[in-house]
Order: C-alpha cells, then structure tokens, then sequence
C-alpha cells in the first residue's frame, strides 16, 4: 500500500524516489501509473520524459517532453528539459529556438543559455560555444557542464582562457571522486578532461578507473552526458591509439567488437573495414 493511498500524486512521488535512487526502470512504472490515474498530470509527464533521456529513449523521451510543455507552456523547467532531449536527438536547431524563448521571458536563466552553447557546439561553432558557456558560468551555472563545454570549445576555437575552464572543470569532477569514490561517473569525466588536454596516458588511467566500477549494460548519466560500460573502452583504446600504443588500441578495439561486432571504433582500432551500413 502505498502512503497516501492509489492516487497519482502518491504514485509521482515514488516515481521521484526511486529516480534519486537510480532505479530508473522502477521510476517510469511509477511515472506512468500516475498517468493512468490522471494523463494530465504534467509533473508526472515531465519525469517520465526525464526518466526516458536517462534510459537513452530519446525519441520517448522528446515525445513525452512535448506534451508536458503542451500542457503546460509556462513551466520554463520543462521547456529547458525538452530542449536538452532535441540535442540528444541531434535537433540543435530547434533545441536552440526553445531556449532563445525561455531567455526572452528570463533573460539572466544560466541553464538556457548553456543550451544555446550546446547548440553552437553541435554546429562546430566553437567561438559562439565558448562564448555562451563562458556567460552561463558567470551567471551562476558554474558546473562541471558549464565549465567543461567552456573549456572544450575554446580549446577547438583557439582561445586563449581554454585551460582556466578545464582546470576549474577538473577540481570539481575530483571532488565528485573524493565524494563517489566507487562510482564510475567521476572518474570517466576525469578522463575526458585529460582526453581534451591530451594527456593521453592520464586519461586511460581514468577510464580504466570508470571501466572497472561500471557494469555491464548499464547507461550512467551525468553533467548532460552519457556513456556505458563500452564507451570507456572505447575511450581508452582510442588514447591508445593516438600515442602510437598499437598494440593497446587493437586489444581494446577487439574488446570493443566482442560486446558490439558493429562498433565502428572497434573496427577502427583493430584495422578492419567497417561494416557496411
């Protein structure tokens, strides 16, 4: 029996609880029982929407976005959140006008704007990135995110304020470590750092550090990112690769294809032909 008894507020908030917890599969049965007792409820649309970004059910996850902002268009949180799933999507053009909208009506909104600078990233447009993730960390947004993308796209761009951004970047993401020592999240976002640096034998320490703390099939989240177990192999083999380790690469890249036979990176690394299609 659930405290407060069948009814779709008390369904939301065990949705709510067991996303904290991580059980994210457990969340949307709790998600979408609320919407059987009342579709209307818009908060419960808006975590399920964010539950299906979180399972890399991105087509889910903008469909069941959208008809949370339909139902309610003034909930900017909501708008921001759809525009983050159309990035995912690969839409940057149309994530980008829901986040200019949500800064007319909230001109100083950090989140929006580091939305704008994921957009102009997606486009190669490393100045307007930097420029615009630079902004949401002087407005507050002085994440890892924020400072990461700042970091990243001024390196591309060739500016000069690259390594302040990665820097900063890196003293909290060690924090996260210090904090989380046995999660793999802090220790792959480590390695991407150092991988953006190219420091190249730093970062496979650290995704080596993130591959053996992640488990197999598993999608982890964080800092507007995702990656898998696959992916920090993937990670390692290409710092390999671009150290000249050959023989690091191809044994990474022969891991990579016995879990995916199709992965290109793999194929890559071990020198073979990709796989038609």
């Amino acid at each position: 029996m659930l405290f407060g008894g069948e009814t779709a507020d008390s369904y939301h908030d065990e949705g709510l609880t067991a996303f904290v917890k991580g059980d994210i599969e457990g969340a949307v049965a709790f998600f979408l029982k609320a919407l059987q007792l009342d579709p209307r409820a818009t908060p419960a649309l808006h975590q399920l929407g964010k539950c299906y970004l979180r399972l890399g059910k991105t087509a889910q996850a903008v469909q069941t976005l959208e008809q949370a902002v339909n139902q309610n268009p003034g909930l900017l949180v909501v708008q921001a959140d759809l525009g983050y799933a159309l990035l995912e999507a690969g839409v940057p053009e149309r994530a980008g006008r829901i986040f200019e909208t949500i800064l007319r009506v909230q001109p100083d909104q950090p989140r929006a704007t580091l939305g704008l600078a994921y957009c102009a990233f997606q486009r190669a447009d490393w100045v307007s990135a930097a420029l615009d993730a630079k902004t949401a960390v002087d407005a507050g947004q002085g994440n890892f995110a924020a400072l990461f993308l700042w970091g990243r796209a001024a390196r591309s761009a060739g500016l000069g304020d690259y390594a302040e951004g990665l820097d900063r970047a890196e003293t909290l993401i060690q924090k996260t470590i210090e904090t989380n020592p046995d999660q793999p999240e802090g220790y792959y976002f480590c390695g991407e750092v150092y991988f953006v640096r190219e420091e190249f034998a730093k970062a496979v320490e650290f995704y080596r550090q993130a591959e053996d703390r992640s488990q197999p099939g598993r999608r982890y989240s964080a800092f507007n990112e995702h990656f898998s177990k696959i992916d920090t192999i993937s990670k390692r083999g290409l710092c390999h690769h671009r150290m000249g380790n050959g023989e690091e690469a191809r044994k990474a890249g022969k891991e990579l294809l016995e879990l995916d036979p199709n992965h290109k990176i793999g194929h890559l690394l071990t020198g073979n032909r990709l796989p038609a299609g």
